[in-house]
């Protein structure tokens, strides 16, 4: 009984986090073509790809851990892995935001360019921060089974979710105003 009662309870709040106002897309931010030399595009496409292989390795340890949460949540039960699962999807997004504050944007590139890619990086750095802090909120659930922590879960990872979006889709323009393959 005690069990049905938690999951009713569960089941009705992320009801009610589904049930708020979705926000409208925001259109793809346009940048001005740039034009860049060869040698520039190739810098720039090498920093897209260490950029690419962060986001890799994080985006795996991130889908793991929603994973197991959503098994736990269904009635799955906590499984021996679970915590250990969220620390490491944790540690490897403060690691990701680290990696990322540490990469040096390509000197030759443009003014302009630079400080486009360095917001992009500086909104990576914050979803990563996010997602962190949200596994946090998985831990005290699952330990606690409190509801509250399941809401904070969410909030945090609706952020993160919203800031890698942002950053993505301004990376992904910068790309293609630079003429950059994707």
């Amino acid at each position: 009984m005690k069990h049905t009662t938690l999951l009713i309870l569960l089941i009705g709040i992320m009801a009610l986090c589904g049930c708020t106002t979705e926000k409208a897309p925001v259109p793809q931010q346009q940048i001005a073509a740039i034009s860049l030399s060869a040698a520039d595009k190739e810098k720039l496409q090498a920093f897209q790809k260490e950029i690419l292989n962060i986001e890799n390795i994080t985006d795996k340890a991130v889908k793991l851990a929603g994973d197991e949460l959503m098994n736990f949540i269904k009635g799955g039960g906590a499984s021996i892995n679970l915590p250990s699962i969220v620390d490491k999807a944790k540690a490897e997004c403060l690691l990701a935001g680290e990696i990322l504050a540490k990469k040096a944007i390509p000197e030759a590139l443009p003014p302009e360019v630079k400080t486009l890619l360095n917001d992009s990086r500086t909104g990576l750095i914050a979803a990563y921060k996010a997602y962190a802090e949200s596994f946090d909120a998985i831990k005290s659930f699952v330990s606690d089974k409190n509801p509250v922590a399941l809401l904070e879960y969410r909030k945090k990872n609706a952020q993160a979710q919203e800031l890698y979006n942002g950053a993505a889709d301004k990376f992904k323009a910068i790309m293609t105003a630079a003429g950059v393959p994707q």
